[in-house]
């Protein structure tokens, strides 16, 4: 038995109003590269740098080399991203019509959804090391997936009190299969 690709289990019929581009990305049974640039915003506090950089998020900077390559593997995508060098990798599977992500010693938890021909990933749950953190003590995160001119294009905010905005990552990528 095939198993249908993360996001088609996810979004159901809905990922049909995604982008071509987006579609091509997500809805997909075979491993794909994704190379682009990427600008990066991180806040300056020494401690939201640390937090950033132990969970080896990217760093801040303008016209960063972005290669992001999804691998599938049974009901499991592996995505691991390179940031001019600073690569992180995640394991995302479905769980109860939610998108689990495994990134280290964090667990994120996703609400995925289509809106106005976007992909919206909403962090709905948190766990480090396990433990859930309550709302108002872990991250929150909406980021969104759109198509521009052919392109993938993502934008990925992240707020973690009481620093307000730890990192925000965007960019651009074009399919570049190795």
């Amino acid at each position: 038995m095939v198993t249908q690709p993360l996001f088609r289990r996810l979004l159901g019929s809905a990922i049909d109003d995604l982008p071509p581009v987006l579609r091509e990305a997500h809805d997909s049974p075979i491993d794909q590269c994704w190379r682009g640039m990427a600008q990066v915003e991180a806040n300056m506090n020494p401690l939201a740098r640390l937090l950033c950089r132990m969970m080896r998020l990217p760093a801040a900077g303008t016209g960063i080399p972005v290669t992001v390559r999804f691998e599938r593997r049974g009901t499991a995508e592996h995505w691991h991203r390179d940031f001019a060098g600073r690569r992180y990798r995640s394991t995302l599977v479905d769980r109860d019509g939610l998108m689990v992500e495994r990134m280290g010693m964090a667990t994120n938890i996703f609400r995925v959804s289509v809106q106005d021909g976007a992909l919206r990933l909403d962090l709905i749950g948190f766990r480090f090391l396990g433990l859930p953190l309550p709302s108002g003590l872990r991250p929150h995160c909406h980021a969104r997936e759109t198509e521009d001119d052919g392109r993938y294009v993502f934008d990925v905010p992240v707020d973690l009190w009481p620093f307000g905005r730890i990192i925000r990552y965007t960019g651009r990528m074009e399919r570049s299969d190795d």
